[in-house]
Formats: C-alpha cells, sequence, structure tokens
C-alpha cells in the first residue's frame, strides 16, 4: 500500500489495492484495456520472473504488463516458478461504463487449480491435496483434479501417508494451518517428502461441520450417505477443505457466486488400501516408475516406456496407465478381466487396428468436461466434444458381438444416443475449423442463426444494400442525382443537389419521414428511418455478430454441460480401452505373455527381461528366470497354452519351494537389474498387462518392497546409511508373505563387521518371515544361510576371466559365488594402473581362506618388528578354533578351564610367530 504522504489514489489504483488486500499472497493481473497490469511489488516480481519491461505508472510507483491475448503463456511462467496468480477482468463494457470500470476478481490460479490447455500437458496429472490430522492417531487425505472432476478420500495412520500421497502425487497441498500461521512440523515433513507448493487454510474450513455443509451444497444433497459417507467420517473435513478452496479459487462458476458449484465435479470416492497392491514412496523411486533416478525426468522410466511410440492414443489414456501403474489390482478376478481383454486384442489385430482408429478421433474429453464446468471451454474445446461424441456409435457398434469386451458395449450403448443427439447439435452448428477464441467470432456457421445471418449480411453486403436503397430513392422520388453517402463526422446521409432541394416537400408522401441533417453549399443531406436503423444495424453489427455467437456458444456449453454426467462415463471406459488396447501393442510388439494369476505366493518367470532395457537393447538384453515361493505343478507352461484339466481330476498339490535367494557376483553383471525386472514384472502382471517374458506365474502380492541404491536426507539430518536402515526397518515391520521384497547391497554403508552382521540378521529375518524375496549381497558369508533354512537358496551372476579380464555374461545360475570381482570392476571404470596395481596386492593380503587350505599370505610388518595379524583373522581357520568348539564348559572345573585357557594362547602365540 502506498505511504500516508503518497499522492492520492486514483480510482483505478483504489481498486487494485482493495483486490490485492482480498487474495493475499498471490500476484494480481489486473485488466487495464489490452493489458494486464501489475504494481509495486507484483510489477517487480512480474519482471524478475516474465521478463516484462518495468516502467512505472506515476512516479515510484513500479508498472509492468502483460497483453491480454497472451495472457495464459505468462500464467503458466508464473505457475511454473511456484507463484499463485488472482486474475481481476474488467466485468463491464469500457464503452458503457460511467465512470471507472468495474473490476473483478474472475478466477485464482494455482498450481493444484489448473484447467487450461495450455497449462496442462496432456499426460500430466494434476492434483489438489488437502490433509487433515485427527486426534485418533488417524490422517485423512482427500484429492481432487479440477481439470477432470474427480475427487477421492482415504484416511490411513500418519506413518503411511507419505507414501500414499507419493502415488496421489499432489501438485498443491492444503493444510491447516496455526493461529500464527505457521506450518506445522508434521505437515512441514510431509511438503519436504513430496516436493510440492503448500497453501495453509484457516482452520475452520477443516471442521467437520462446515466441511459437511460445503459438501452437500456443493451436490445440492441432504445428506452424503447416498456416496458411502456418513456425516461424522474423518474423511470428510479434508474433502470439504478442497471443495471450498476449488469454489473459491473458480468464480466463474455458472451457478453464481450465491450458490457456487463445480457442476462437473464428481460425488467423492472412498479410496481403500486393500484393494490394490501396495507401492510406497521409495518403491516407486527405486522401480523408477514414473521417473528415472539420474535425470528425474520421465523417458526411460517404466510409464515413459509404456507410453512410447504412441502406445496410447487419447490424453486420457496416458494418465489412466499412470493411475494404473501406481495403483495395481489385488483382486484376482478383477486382473483376470483385464488381461481377457489384451489377449482379445492381441490375437484379432483387426480389431486392435479398428478400435485405435476411433479413439484416434476422441479428443481429452475430461478436460474438455472440466473446462465446461468452471465455464472457460474454448470454441476449440466445443468442436472437439462434438467430434468426439460422434464417436459413441463407432465404439459401440465395433465392441458388439466380441464376448471379452461385453461389459464396455453395454456401457457404451446405452450412451450413444443421447452422446449422438449432442455431437449433431454440435457439428451443425459450428464451423470445422473453428478459431482459438472468440474475439472475433467465426465459430458458427452460416445459415444456423437467422439473427447472426442479418448481422454478418450488414457485415458483408453493406454497399449492396446502399446501392439497392439509393437505386429504390431515386426511383421515388425521381430526382437522378440523388445519392447515399458516409463519413465518419455525420454517419449515413442522403445526399440531394441545390438544384433538386426543392423537390423535397414533407407534405409529398414520398418524402414523409426525412429529415435535415446538414446543409451544404451545392447539396442538402438528409436521414430517414430507415438508413438510420439501418446505419446503428451496420455500425454495431460486427459486435452484435461476436455478440450472438457468444450466446450460441453459451447455449451449446449449457447443452454439452446437461450431459456431463454421460460425458464423464464415455470418457472412463473409452481411457479404459485405450489403455488395454495399449497394453496389447505392447505385447505383440516386444513379445509379452499373459502371466497366470495365482492366489499362491509363487513367483516363477522363464526367460523375463527388463521392460526399459529391453525396449533399448532389443535382442542385446540377456533374459533370465525366477523362481520363488511354492511351486505349483504345471506353472512352466506357456500361458497361451494353459487347459484346464479333465472335470473330476485332483487339483496337483504344491509343493514348498525357496522363498528367499540370495543373489552373489561381481558389480556390473546385473544383479541390480535382475531383481529390479522382477519387481517389475509382478508390477505389471497386478495391472492385467502382459509381461516381458517367456513364461510367468505370477501370485497375487499385496505389496513390493525394495531397497536399491544409495541415498541421503541431508535435509532431514540422514545419512545415507541411516536412510538405508530406516528404508529396511519398513520392510521388516510390514512385510508378510504375500510381499514381494527387493533387497541390494544391505549394510554397505558402515564397516563391514556391523554391515555384514546386519545383513545376516535381516536375511535370517525374512528367511523366517517368508516374502517372496531377492537379496543382492556381496558379503558372501550369507550364501551359508542355504544350509541352515530350507527356504533359502543361493542364485549368483555367471563371469568368464580370460587373459586377467572378465566377461560378465548377465546370467543368473544356481549356486553361490566368492568373488565380487570388484578390482576387475575398477580398472574397467578408469582407475589409474597404479592404483588398481595395489588393490590387487592388498586384496591378496587380505584375502581370508575360507577352504583351509593353503595358509593366508603374510601381512606387513609393523614398525616395532611384531607381527601382525592379517584382517578378519576371526575366519581364519585355526586347531584353537576347532577345540573351542569342541568343549563342554558346564562340564569343565575352574582349574580345568584356566588350563586350556593357556594352552589355547600357546597355540595362537606360535601361529603368529610362525606367521
Amino acid at each position: 500500500m502506498p505511504k500516508a504522504d503518497a499522492p492520492k489514489l486514483t480510482p483505478a489504483m483504489q481498486q487494485f489495492h482493495r483486490f490485492k488486500k482480498q487474495h493475499p499472497g498471490c500476484v494480481l493481473f489486473f485488466r487495464m484495456g489490452d493489458f494486464y497490469e501489475m504494481f509495486h511489488d507484483d510489477a517487480e516480481l512480474a519482471h524478475r520472473v516474465l521478463g516484462v519491461t518495468l516502467t512505472q505508472r506515476t512516479e515510484g510507483v513500479p508498472m509492468a504488463g502483460v497483453p491480454y491475448h497472451a495472457v495464459e503463456g505468462y500464467l503458466r511462467r508464473m505457475i511454473q516458478a511456484g507463484y499463485r496468480v488472482a486474475v481481476c477482468d474488467q466485468v463491464e463494457d469500457a464503452t458503457q461504463a460511467k465512470g471507472i470500470v468495474k473490476r473483478d476478481v474472475t478466477r485464482v490460479v494455482t498450481p493444484g487449480t489448473l484447467t487450461d490447455e495450455s497449462l496442462l500437458a496432456d499426460e500430466q496429472v494434476n492434483t489438489l491435496t488437502a490433509i487433515a490430522f485427527h486426534d485418533d492417531d488417524a490422517v485423512s487425505a482427500a484429492w481432487a483434479e479440477l481439470s477432470t472432476g474427480t475427487l477421492s478420500v482415504g484416511t490411513w495412520s500418519p506413518d503411511t501417508l507419505i507414501d500414499e500421497l507419493a502415488r496421489v502425487r499432489p501438485t498443491e497441498l492444503l493444510f491447516c494451518e496455526t493461529a500464527t500461521g505457521d506450518v506445522p512440523p508434521r505437515v512441514q515433513r510431509v511438503i519436504e517428502a513430496l516436493d510440492c507448493a503448500a497453501t495453509g487454510r484457516p482452520a475452520w474450513q477443516f471442521r467437520q461441520a462446515e466441511a459437511v455443509d460445503v459438501l452437500k451444497q456443493q451436490y445440492g444433497v441432504a445428506q452424503l450417505g447416498g456416496f458411502g459417507f456418513a456425516d461424522d467420517d474423518p474423511g470428510l473435513s479434508a474433502a470439504g477443505a478442497v471443495v471450498a478452496y476449488l469454489i473459491e479459487t473458480q468464480r466463474t462458476s455458472a451457478a453464481g457466486d450465491d450458490e457456487a458449484r463445480l457442476n462437473h465435479l464428481q460425488p467423492p470416492r472412498r479410496y481403500t488400501r486393500d484393494d490394490h497392491l501396495l507401492i510406497d514412496q521409495t518403491s516407486l523411486r527405486s522401480l523408477e516408475v514414473e521417473q528415472t533416478l539420474r535425470t528425474g525426468g520421465a523417458d526411460h522410466s517404466l510409464i515413459g516406456t509404456l507410453r512410447s511410440g504412441g502406445a496410447c492414443v487419447t490424453a486420457m489414456g496416458k494418465r489412466l496407465l499412470r493411475q494404473w501403474l501406481c495403483y495395481p489390482l489385488r483382486d484376482r478376478e478383477a486382473i483376470e478381466r483385464r488381461q481377457r481383454i489384451v489377449e482379445a486384442l492381441v490375437n484379432d489385430s483387426r480389431f486392435r487396428d479398428e478400435l485405435r482408429d476411433v479413439l484416434d478421433k476422441v479428443h481429452d474429453v475430461p478436460r474438455i468436461i472440466g473446462r465446461l464446468g468452471v465455464g472457460r471451454a474454448m470454441p476449440r474445446d466445443l468442436t472437439a466434444l462434438g467430434r468426439s461424441t460422434g464417436q459413441a456409435h463407432a465404439a459401440a457398434e465395433l465392441l458388439a458381438q466380441r464376448p471379452a469386451v461385453t461389459d464396455f458395449h453395454r456401457r457404451l450403448a446405452s450412451l450413444a444416443d443421447p452422446l449422438s443427439e449432442l455431437a449433431t447439435m454440435i457439428e451443425t452448428a459450428c464451423v470445422d475449423a473453428p478459431p482459438a477464441h472468440l474475439r472475433e467470432g467465426g465459430l458458427i456457421r452460416d445459415g444456423h442463426d437467422t439473427r447472426l445471418d442479418e448481422y454478418r449480411t450488414l457485415q458483408r453486403d453493406s454497399h449492396a444494400w446502399l446501392a439497392r436503397y439509393q437505386k429504390q430513392l431515386v426511383e421515388q422520388s425521381q430526382i437522378p442525382s440523388l445519392k447515399v453517402g458516409y463519413n465518419k463526422v455525420f454517419g449515413y446521409y442522403i445526399e440531394v443537389s441545390a438544384a433538386n432541394k426543392d423537390k423535397v416537400k414533407d407534405e409529398d408522401e414520398v418524402f414523409r419521414g426525412w429529415a435535415r441533417k446538414q446543409t451544404l453549399k451545392n447539396a442538402e443531406r438528409y436521414v430517414t428511418p430507415e438508413l438510420k436503423e439501418f446505419e446503428g444495424k451496420v455500425l454495431s453489427a460486427d459486435s452484435r455478430a461476436i455478440e450472438r455467437e457468444q450466446e450460441l456458444f453459451a447455449a451449446l456449453c449449457a447443452a454439452a454441460a446437461e450431459k456431463t454426467a454421460t460425458l464423464q462415463v464415455f470418457a472412463e471406459a473409452l481411457a479404459e480401452l485405450d489403455v488395454l488396447q495399449a497394453f496389447a501393442r505392447r505385447a505383440v510388439k516386444h513379445r509379452y505373455v499373459k502371466p497366470t494369476i495365482t492366489d499362491e505366493p509363487v513367483l516363477t518367470i522363464e526367460g523375463g527381461r527388463h521392460p526399459v532395457l529391453d525396449e533399448l537393447l532389443g535382442d542385446g538384453f540377456v533374459p533370465n528366470d525366477v523362481e520363488l515361493g511354492v511351486r505349483v505343478p504345471g506353472s512352466g507352461a506357456r500361458a497361451h497354452d494353459v487347459t484346464e484339466p479333465e472335470p473330476g481330476t485332483p487339483n496337483p498339490e504344491p509343493t514348498p519351494g525357496a522363498s528367499l535367494a540370495l543373489i552373489t557376483g561381481p558389480n556390473m553383471a546385473g544383479k541390480s537389474t535382475y531383481i529390479r525386472q522382477t519387481a517389475l514384472i509382478a508390477l505389471l502382471a497386478h495391472t492385467g498387462c502382459f509381461v516381458p517374458a517367456n513364461r510367468a506365474v505370477v501370485g497375487l502380492c499385496d505389496r513390493i518392497f525394495t531397497r536399491v541404491g544409495a541415498n541421503d536426507e541431508l535435509h532431514a539430518g540422514q545419512s545415507t546409511f541411516m536412510v538405508e536402515m530406516t528404508e529396511t526397518a519398513n520392510i521388516c515391520h510390514h512385510a508378510t508373505s504375500a510381499s514381494l521384497v527387493i533387497l541390494d547391497e544391505i549394510g554397505r554403508g558402515t564397516s563391514t563387521l556391523d554391515g555384514l552382521s546386519l545383513a545376516w540378521a535381516i536375511a535370517e529375518f525374512l528367511a523366517e518371515r517368508k516374502p517372496r524375496c531377492l537379496f543382492a549381497t556381496h558379503y558372501h558369508e550369507l550364501t551359508t544361510l542355504a544350509e541352515r533354512y530350507p527356504n533359502v537358496t543361493n542364485l549368483n551372476v555367471t563371469v568368464r576371466e580370460w587373459q586377467d579380464q572378465i566377461v560378465f555374461l548377465h546370467r543368473i545360475a544356481p549356486g553361490a559365488t566368492n568373488r565380487s570381482y570388484g578390482i576387475h570392476v575398477a580398472k574397467i571404470a578408469g582407475l589409474p594402473d597404479g592404483v588398481v596395481q595395489r588393490a590387487n596386492a592388498l586384496l591378496s593380503e587380505l584375502a581370508v581362506n575360507h577352504e583351509g587350505g593353503a595358509p593366508p599370505p603374510a601381512a606387513p610388518k609393523n614398525t616395532n618388528g611384531a607381527g601382525q595379524l592379517p584382517l578378519f583373522t576371526e575366519y581364519v581357520p585355526h586347531p584353537a578354533l576347532d577345540e573351542l568348539r569342541r568343549i563342554e564348559i558346564e562340564a569343565m572345573s575352574p582349574l580345568q578351564a584356566f588350563d586350556l585357557l593357556r594352552r589355547l594362547r600357546e597355540q595362537v602365540d606360535d601361529f603368529v610367530r610362525k606367521d
């Protein structure tokens, strides 16, 4: 605000400051003519962020502006920079205004409330999320995507909140701010973990009663039981906060401010964890489901790979693919329903191609509905919706007579007629190539509306009308020199020469209604009611034509909005079909097979491949097998060739197998790839997708856990090892016999003995808990666990040595290895030769002889001449150790124990002197 001694504010600046006060924390885009202007701190911020020129409105008042017709691009850059923007528009025609033009904030643009096509990528999920902590050690979350109209609600324990929200991937997080306006510490931890924008909201918006009232008003109901929620459901507090924020920011709702309502926002759906295979934040990151660890981009992630090559035809299909991969199914029947459709598409290339042709003509219907719902649809949105709904009949007819897609046919057949009517209405009214906006009209076809045609006729044919009118007047008046003209000062007129002006007599019927307008030296000018009417029509024809087009456009949008629920069902069905055909297309192109889904805790994969590397390397990728959990007879059969047993034939009994596989071998040989691809194959199988393998049997999993790679959380005060142990602790606490656990190099972040001890204890714990587990390690001592636990097996990555070189075969084979080839890998990585040679020498000195053969090599002598025991002496075979293992200490007297201790010390001293 200006200082007390500053000049008096103009009316426009008074408006600016009033709206700025109403929207603290927002950059105010203030419409003035053809520009959105910013003042004071907002102007300086725009100068830094947008690069626009900084000027002054009056002395000492910084000002910057952006053209109104290009505002969307500037809004996008502001949002990407992390700012919220309040858009203040002129809400009356400046030419009709008396005094200052009326203005109002028509919307508040925030990261979580974007709907405009220019602000969102097709595949981008843009969710607004609110969290509410409860006194009973629970937390609720509600997340909405305004651009598509979805709203979900869930309630969990606080320790699962971040994992769940990592899958939601909020763009903006709403939280209940404290009385002082600070961010509560537990909310701050969530914000840092998710790296999203955060907005504090007043506490009353999270109160149960107010939240329930907001929801009832939004959906026009007296109670929420029809949506599956009681009024005291804790999740409603977060849901009400989300809806209140959306209504506050989207001030162009057709319902108006008094009864603000988002007509396209669907009723809340309850999210239940038990319906889905759970993947925590760590596993999403480690498996690179959404983005790669190295670049943070989607390219070469699992989602990026499955989307590549135009696999999904529609934008809504691309977003649903992400949803399915982050929320895999746990219900076998639901998975198998998807599999049957994928299989039908795999086996019928014509069906697959025809479905893609239909989908190719369908635009982003959910987001068009969203823009209709908030009153920001554009002409091209409307025509795109018309073309999309025009495919309803084609889609229903294509799906008819195909048993695998009966459910989809039923859903679409009931929608075809009303959507076709909407399509016909839009296509009849609108041109094929609509303008981007209605500022200059051009959307409605000629001949569709009589009034619009009249305005356009006046625009195009005014000269012809004037010629016809002049000819008519000449004939009626018998004045051949009469002319009809126009100038900017006096407008349209009838000019009669001075020689003929006496013929213009008021009592003459022909000249009745003529009014003198201007007297010239050689002529007299008149105007008639017809000419004045024509003048009014012509001079306002442009604005009236645009106004009439806007009326017709609004009517079409209203007709489309009435079918919002039908359109949402239509969009949801086609999005699902798009993902399923994308699965089928990948299966055909990359030789994926249908996995057998079973309730048994088994994971059998023959010839499995990493879905990302398989595409990048092609035939250069080495496939591998996996056998974990219960062995199911016949599970090796190819998925397409599985036959049902004869009636009455008893099912073969499953036999126990290894639930934990310890994988040893060198770095760079493929251990991490092998364990990751196993998890990804299991994940794909739970989505209903075929998998990159020759054969696969996947037992249903409740969770997929991973602990792969090294990273720290320095901002949280956690070292790399602390993060490793925290993630491992989570696995130990929550893994069940139905889980799949992927562990890579546990214990490497601390000392050798500490790390080995931890890795050993963790492996034993998991062997007893019996989840399906792949445990990659360089601690070869762990391989002895296979001798103690029947459900533990050893695997190793094979290599070939040749002339002091190693060749990685990338093949996983049964058995253990006792070498890691770390120095060979270091040499390949480019370490200096001197370092490599010294490392080899030290390795020889420090090597531990586990097989009881030749004595260990001589260790370096210390400076005082005394012998030095080699590293890891505790593992060197020695008679003293053998004797210690044989004694029964309970049967010894104190004297016998002392004598034994003396003899053991002499044996150790002799060993050191000889060494």
